[in-house]
């Protein structure tokens, strides 16, 4: 590497620390501004298929994440019973010898990307907001909510669905819209035998899945169709999540709905979409992850997708001494994966609450698995 940018990054999420992490290995320095405290890192879990898993390797973190997490292989469907109707082994994208993917705790996954980060001279500001930042030929200065200010050759938002980046860059015009859904998620002790991804289907196209997080845990998930984008007081979504899993009789989600008891973490989100128009960047302003692209979690690839964002960003600003040749570089190797699966990704959603015969869908997901494997 021939040049060191400066780099800041907005936001210390999943896109934020792989990033940090690349660009910091591979020598540049690296500051990244997160509004939350180190120690509010909450959530469920997240899946990693085997072509984040070849992302998170070319940044030397593959291994710790299997380590850290729940290797699987296998994917069961089941009726509401119980009763198994189809069983397969998931493709091994990733390496012959690694699982197909792993389920992993977000807090989990949080600490190993910011433990390689901080090992790798990233410096890491908690509990810190940028106020205002301005872009010109040669670079951004900024001002962060400590008063401090500063200057630097690149600032990128990876701050998420809601980004504040992204409107002060791009212009508030660049909102998510709602895609007719939401989400449950339900993190408990793992049932006996859950080894793999295992869905249960009932009536009406009504669908509960589970994902294994770690020997102990796992997390149920299920999606709903909704018209409004609606939110539950967070003292009911115990209740309500259990009238959802009441049609079940399987005995494994008969076992977990019983211990619906309040001392662990049931969310409900409805979910916001958003894919913004090339380029991905305007003067020394670039956007990763859901900042750039918030897909609907019918492909499982959200988090994949920002992986996959800041190993491919780290690599081209470390292969080009002139910063809006490496953001270019960046957006054209980016466009057409994230944009398709994007697509795919929402046609399922929406054929899904057209009560689609599940033909499509899996056509669907065929593609888009084939091209998950494809190289980024």
């Amino acid at each position: 590497m021939s040049h060191i940018h400066r780099i800041v990054i907005i936001g210390g999420g999943i896109a934020g620390m792989t990033l940090a992490h690349g660009l910091a290995r591979a020598g540049h320095a690296v500051r990244v501004i997160e509004a939350g405290q180190r120690t509010e890192q909450l959530g469920t879990g997240i899946m990693l298929l085997g072509n984040t898993l070849r992302a998170l390797d070319q940044v030397g973190l593959a291994q710790d994440c299997i380590a850290r997490g729940f290797a699987w292989d296998s994917i069961t469907n089941r009726d509401a019973t119980g009763r198994t109707l189809h069983q397969q082994n998931a493709g091994r994208v990733y390496r012959s010898d690694a699982p197909a993917a792993i389920g992993i705790m977000r807090p989990v996954l949080a600490k190993v990307l910011t433990e390689h980060a901080e090992a790798n001279g990233a410096q890491l500001d908690f509990g810190t907001t940028v106020e205002d930042f301005e872009s010109d030929a040669d670079g951004v200065s900024y001002r962060l909510s400590t008063g401090e200010t500063g200057r630097c050759d690149l600032l990128v938002g990876a701050d998420g669905v809601y980004s504040k980046v992204r409107t002060r860059a791009f212009g508030s015009q660049y909102q998510p819209k709602f895609a007719g859904q939401g989400v449950w998620r339900y993190t408990v002790e793992r049932p006996a035998g859950l080894e793999g991804m295992v869905f249960w289907h009932g009536e009406g196209h009504q669908t509960v899945g589970t994902l294994p997080l770690s020997e102990e845990l796992c997390y149920f998930f299920s999606l709903e169709n909704s018209a409004q984008h609606v939110r539950f007081p967070t003292e009911r979504l115990g209740e309500l999540l259990r009238e959802r899993l009441a049609p079940f009789t399987a005995p494994e989600i008969a076992e977990v709905a019983a211990r619906i008891d309040g001392t662990r973490h049931v969310s409900f989100r409805p979910l916001d979409i958003l894919l913004m128009p090339q380029p991905w960047y305007r003067g020394r302003v670039a956007l990763v992850g859901d900042a750039a692209h918030a897909m609907t979690p019918q492909m499982t690839s959200g988090g994949g997708m920002a992986i996959e964002d800041a190993v491919a960003l780290a690599q081209e600003l470390s292969q080009h001494a002139c910063v809006p040749e490496a953001l270019a570089a960046y957006c054209e190797r980016r466009a057409p994966r994230v944009k398709r699966l994007y697509e795919i990704s929402l046609e399922i959603c929406v054929n899904e609450q057209a009560g689609g015969d599940g033909g499509r869908g899996m056509e669907l997901l065929m593609e888009g698995h084939a091209l998950l494997a494809q190289p980024f």
